[in-house]
């Protein structure tokens, strides 16, 4: 069995590109010095086993690769019986550095003493590279580690010791996990009831829905991690009402909690769930749920989600703050569906033509580029005017959108307005410097 790179052992030393070069040549050339071939006896085997371990813990970083590399070869052509001098080695080696290569050479073995060993180092080893080691070889393990995890899940361990459990059980995310899993749900560590809830949501289990929906209520990083499964669940809607409890949470205290909320709502896309967000935009909810709804009904391009952005655009201050309506502007120009584009450029070319004040360079560069995205011919009229402002900035903006929608009729336009009599000699002269910059 072969092993990909991991990180180097905290201790452990590589020279960058260069040695990961020396590491690949020398694993090729390594690849074949062991033929399988060798008859030794148990006694051979364990002084191998002995010799080996020895220059483990001799060699540099380097060395110890390329060894332990030659030992998975040879224990696994040994088989079963290097096992238990293997688990010998690790329980009296006091180097984490060395048990870490130990680690990866049992870690081929599926073997119960070796799973219990390894979870019994995972729970005293104060050492987080070797602790990370432990746990890939256990998830590794799979089925052959749930049982003896679960067990260490029980009560009578110290939390620090479940917690480690819970989070290799989390990993593993095979159906036999759900059980375990399951059981810490409602434990009374919040911890535990976050690792739970996240992990539980891979699985379409019906146990697990009712406790999702109950995560709802709990702590914030709990009630999250709920929150991002249920709304991936759309399958579920048939049977099972997500909105209600989802559209909830967009009131909740945390922020985090009810952003998340928008976006899940978002997901689920039904007519349902577009009403729960279109609802709450002009309600009194704070600035960054409101960008998160918006974006929500943005990704949507249907005409319930547009009517309720293009609505939103034209509620002003305070209800929409300058942040929101820029984040709507952006949303309406996301419109995908032509016969959408019409009903998304309405507000946005209303606004451009009753802004007396353009000083905004946020919003006004959200809605000109909304406008050209949209590409709507109404727009030419409320564009033009836009080129006489003193930012140069604004006016590349507007010119930009004016090619986009229809250069030709653009350009005629721009020429009439040029020598009209509305245009003071400063406002003629920004015109005639876009006009030449055509």
């Amino acid at each position: 069995m072969s092993f990909q790179m991991y990180s180097a052992p905290i201790g452990m030393k590589r020279d960058g590109a260069t040695n990961d070069m020396a590491l690949e040549e020398a694993e090729e050339a390594t690849s074949t010095d062991f033929d399988g071939s060798d008859d030794q006896g148990a006694g051979d085997v364990d002084d191998q086993i002995d010799q080996a371990i020895a220059q483990l813990s001799t060699d540099d970083f380097h060395d110890q690769w390329i060894q332990a590399k030659r030992f998975v070869a040879q224990f696994a052509h040994w088989g079963d019986r290097s096992i238990p001098l293997l688990l010998k080695h690790l329980k009296a080696q006091r180097n984490p550095d060395i048990q870490w290569f130990l680690v990866r050479i049992l870690s081929q073995f599926q073997h119960p003493s070796v799973v219990e060993a390894l979870s019994e180092l995972l729970m005293t080893t104060e050492s987080e590279h070797l602790r990370s080691q432990v746990i890939k070889a256990l998830v590794g393990a799979g089925e052959s580690a749930i049982a003896t995890l679960t067990d260490l899940l029980l009560e009578s361990n110290p939390s620090e010791q479940r917690l480690l459990a819970a989070r290799v059980l989390a990993q593993i995310r095979r159906s036999a996990t759900i059980e375990p899993l399951i059981g810490i749900a409602t434990d009374p560590n919040p911890l535990l009831r976050e690792i739970a809830i996240e992990a539980l949501g891979s699985f379409h289990d019906p146990r697990i829905t009712p406790l999702l929906l109950a995560a709802l209520k709990d702590d914030a990083s709990i009630c999250v991690e709920a929150v991002r499964t249920l709304g991936r669940r759309s399958d579920l809607t048939l049977t099972v009402d997500l909105v209600t409890p989802l559209a909830a949470c967009l009131h909740a205290a945390s922020e985090a909690v009810a952003c998340e909320s928008a976006v899940a709502l978002g997901r689920l896309g039904h007519e349902k769930a577009i009403v729960a967000l279109g609802e709450q935009l002009c309600a009194p909810l704070p600035t960054p749920v409101k960008v998160s709804i918006v974006q929500s009904l943005g990704w949507l391009n249907v005409p319930n989600a547009v009517a309720y952005l293009a609505a939103a655009f034209d509620c002003g201050v305070p209800v929409i703050m300058p942040v929101v309506q820029q984040a709507l502007a952006k949303a309406l120009g996301q419109t995908r569906d032509p016969d959408l584009s019409a009903i998304a450029a309405r507000p946005l070319i209303a606004w451009l033509k009753r802004a007396e004040d353009l000083s905004d360079f946020a919003l006004v560069q959200a809605v000109l580029s909304a406008i050209a995205r949209l590409e709507e011919p109404a727009a030419l009229e409320s564009l033009i005017p836009v080129l006489s402002q003193p930012d140069a900035r604004i006016r590349m903006h507007a010119l930009s959108a004016l090619k986009r929608i229809d250069p030709s009729a653009a350009q005629t336009r721009i020429q009439d307005y040029l020598h009209s009599d509305q245009l003071s000699a400063q406002e003629g002269q920004y015109v005639a410097e876009a006009l030449a910059a055509w």
